[in-house]
């Protein structure tokens, strides 16, 4: 759960006596605790600001907070109708009460407190988020769309709202609308081990087994855990396995947010000609998110393009470490490899795309490339033939020219 900021709680009051500032040094250390998860610690600290200042509202809402983790949802309770009772108008306090609502199974009354909130503040998107949660429960797939479509008007890159979307799409049997969203999950949160998952087996359902393969291994990569539920073959239904409750640009959020756009920086500074520039964005990405395999192959195309072969190449192959079916990681790679006069690891990496997908044109005509180069006219051939077949009209040309 986000916790309100101790500048926040601060401002409900203009006092400055000793007293206060001792609160405001309770809030701290509970908020600290509470993000260290001392659970008992972070209550005791809000309790004594608030025996300080009994009309800190906010510190009700935190000390609630830390009950629902505990699942005292009814001591919970008692702080959140508190702090509303201290201040009726803010609207994170109706959702965090709505939330351990859902928690005791009061579905509708969540649903109640969901709705004050967004009458209090319409652009509020967890409000519609947690409520289109709470309308599934209820089986109101419709109303759970419309509430996600909504949080996504306020915060269009929130992975999980494409993400629960797409399974209230895939229970009215919108399979394609629900593959779109785990698509734009994925490209919100690149991580986002469920999406994968789910967006595989609708594939699989769909008959496209190369893209069900493809996206179950990256699930697995990204969380090895998956795998019990894989053999068990179950749609993965658990709405709140990443659970938000008052923010949802929360740490989580953000990182992944900050990765993505420094990768989206980086893929626009390449296109501008950048490469070194291009280069400092993807490695703040890969800061950021130590598992972006994107963001290693295409810092791997910036280098290529700075002719630093050997820095391209270890990019090449973190972004294969991370994602073993990486098909344009693995060209990247051959080329690389050419680059240094490594022929025959250019044609392994080739061979390697193919056993992916034996259908990737750039595989057969750069493999024909590092076969000529090794000295290999007639393998070259065949593999240029093979690349003119499948609509390359360069290698066509090379055949006309080299092959007899």
């Amino acid at each position: 759960m986000a916790l309100e900021t101790p500048e926040a709680m601060a401002n409900e009051s203009s006092n400055h006596s000793v007293s206060e500032q001792t609160a405001n040094d309770y809030f701290k250390e509970g908020e600290k605790r509470f993000h260290l998860k001392d659970y008992q610690g972070a209550i005791d600290c809000y309790s004594k600001a608030i025996e300080i200042n009994p009309n800190n509202a906010i510190a009700y809402n935190n000390r609630g907070n830390v009950k629902d983790e505990l699942g005292d949802y009814q001591s919970a309770m008692n702080d959140y109708n508190k702090a509303i009772d201290i201040n009726s108008l803010d609207a994170s306090f109706y959702i965090n009460r709505g939330v351990v609502k859902r928690h005791s199974n009061n579905i509708e009354g969540a649903i109640d407190d969901y709705t004050k909130a967004i009458e209090l503040d319409p652009q509020h998107a967890t409000a519609y988020y947690n409520r289109g949660i709470a309308k599934v429960n209820l089986s109101d797939n419709k109303g759970a769309i419309f509430d996600y479509t909504k949080a996504l008007t306020v915060n269009p890159r929130h992975a999980k709202s494409y993400y629960n979307r797409a399974i209230s799409k895939n229970n009215i049997n919108d399979i394609k609308g629900a593959i779109s969203d785990y698509t734009k999950a994925i490209e919100a949160m690149p991580v986002f081990a469920s999406a994968y998952y789910n967006r595989g087996n609708l594939m699989e359902r769909l008959g496209r087994r190369q893209a069900a393969v493809t996206d179950h291994e990256k699930a697995l990569v990204i969380k090895p855990q998956l795998l019990t539920a894989m053999n068990e073959r179950g749609e993965n239904k658990n709405l709140v396995e990443n659970k938000i409750v008052n923010d949802l640009n929360n740490e989580e959020d953000r990182s992944q947010l900050d990765a993505f756009n420094y990768y989206s920086q980086g893929n626009a500074e390449q296109k501008r000609g950048n490469n070194q520039s291009a280069i400092d964005c993807y490695t703040k990405a890969i800061e950021v998110n130590p598992h972006y395999a994107e963001a290693y192959n295409y810092r791997g195309l910036a280098n290529y393009n700075l002719c630093d072969y050997q820095a391209a190449l270890d990019d090449y192959n973190k972004a294969i470490e991370i994602n073993s079916i990486y098909e344009d990681a693995y060209i990247g790679c051959g080329l690389a490899k050419s680059a240094l006069s490594d022929y025959q690891g250019a044609i392994g990496a080739y061979e390697r795309v193919l056993v992916i997908n034996p259908k990737n044109v750039a595989a057969y005509r750069n493999r024909g490339i590092a076969k000529e180069l090794e000295g290999n006219l007639e393998g070259a051939c065949s593999d240029w033939r093979q690349a003119s077949s499948l609509g390359d009209e360069d290698a066509a040309e090379w055949v006309k020219a080299q092959c007899f």
